[in-house]
């Protein structure tokens, strides 16, 4: 299968498509840009769009695939996923910035915990990710 992926990619690249520095969100394989300006992940054979949303000053892109191709549930279920997923590791980054200048015994425990369980979070995202 990755064979397959990567002879696609290359057969994309020969006939003038783009390969773009960003990662679907499903796969995360490389998009690419036809010379029409679709953007595209060959290994999943889906559109995507990308969109930049201002949360709390910090622009952020977001890469969906179209919803019009797949089931709408399958979709949904991908882009909530993401979503946590983003949010996960956005408060493993505070929780870790945190931690390098705490020096209470107890809050580093609690701290720790609680990256524990993020961990746990994203693994099982991953997992449910995989089945859907």
């Amino acid at each position: 299968m990755v064979n397959e992926n990567i002879k696609k990619m290359a057969d994309l690249l020969r006939s003038g498509s783009t390969m773009l520095n960003m990662a679907c969100p499903i796969c995360n394989n490389p998009i690419f840009r036809y010379t029409n300006g679709t953007m595209f992940c060959p290994t999943c054979d889906r559109k995507v769009f990308i969109t930049n949303n201002q949360n709390h000053s910090n622009e952020r892109t977001e890469i969906y695939h179209n919803k019009e191709l797949g089931t709408n549930n399958q979709n949904r279920q991908i882009e909530i996923l993401s979503l946590l997923q983003d949010v996960l590791f956005e408060k493993l980054e505070m929780i870790t910035d945190i931690l390098k200048n705490e020096t209470h015994l107890q809050l580093i425990e609690t701290y720790t915990k609680i990256l524990l369980n993020f961990l746990d979070l994203l693994n099982k995202i991953s997992v449910k990710r995989d089945k859907i």
